[in-house]
């Protein structure tokens, strides 16, 4: 089979593509890779008419989730996430990291406190920042904007995390 990839981790041979096997491009006039034919005709399947739009959605709340998210994980979890984000957030600009330290506030306020204290930023210091232009805040989110830093956790008590990977160190219990 050629498959038109190479140098991947563990390439031991140049995959013989076409009648020069350095050229794995197309299309090339040193005698490449040739896009194969297709069985079909180029116009196929149903015909779209219509106007697209962009534009938000009426209803948006942009911090519930990850919010959410946050209070579910593992405490160990949460620790390694503060970490990450105050090590990396570090070598920004003051107010690159003053923006994201109010982002977190919205999401969760311990989330924001923890990362703010890594960074010296405390909510006080973010509570004057405007919403970005083009962001639109729902009525929850505009709720947890007028008490920043001053929010009660989320309500997770009906919500269950889900691993991708097994984790040996998580029992779940209801």
């Amino acid at each position: 089979m050629r498959t038109n990839q190479r140098d991947g981790q563990m390439t031991y041979r140049v995959d013989g593509a076409g009648e020069n096997p350095i050229v794995n491009y197309e299309p090339s006039i040193t005698g490449g890779l040739r896009e194969a034919q297709y069985p079909t005709h180029d116009e196929q399947g149903p015909e779209i008419t219509g106007r697209l739009t962009r534009m938000r959605i009426a209803r948006t709340n942009d911090y519930q989730q990850a919010g959410q998210r946050y209070l579910l994980m593992e405490e160990w979890e949460r620790d390694d996430l503060v970490k990450n984000f105050t090590d990396l957030i570090s070598q920004c600009d003051r107010a690159v990291q003053e923006r994201m330290v109010w982002h977190f506030l919205l999401a969760e306020n311990d989330l924001g406190r923890r990362v703010g204290e890594g960074l010296g930023i405390m909510p006080e210091d973010v509570a004057h920042l405007d919403v970005l232009p083009g962001q639109t805040l729902g009525e929850e989110d505009r709720k947890r904007l007028a008490s920043l830093g001053d929010n009660p956790p989320r309500d997770v008590a009906q919500l269950t995390m889900t691993h991708c990977v097994p984790d040996e160190r998580h029992v779940v219990t209801r």
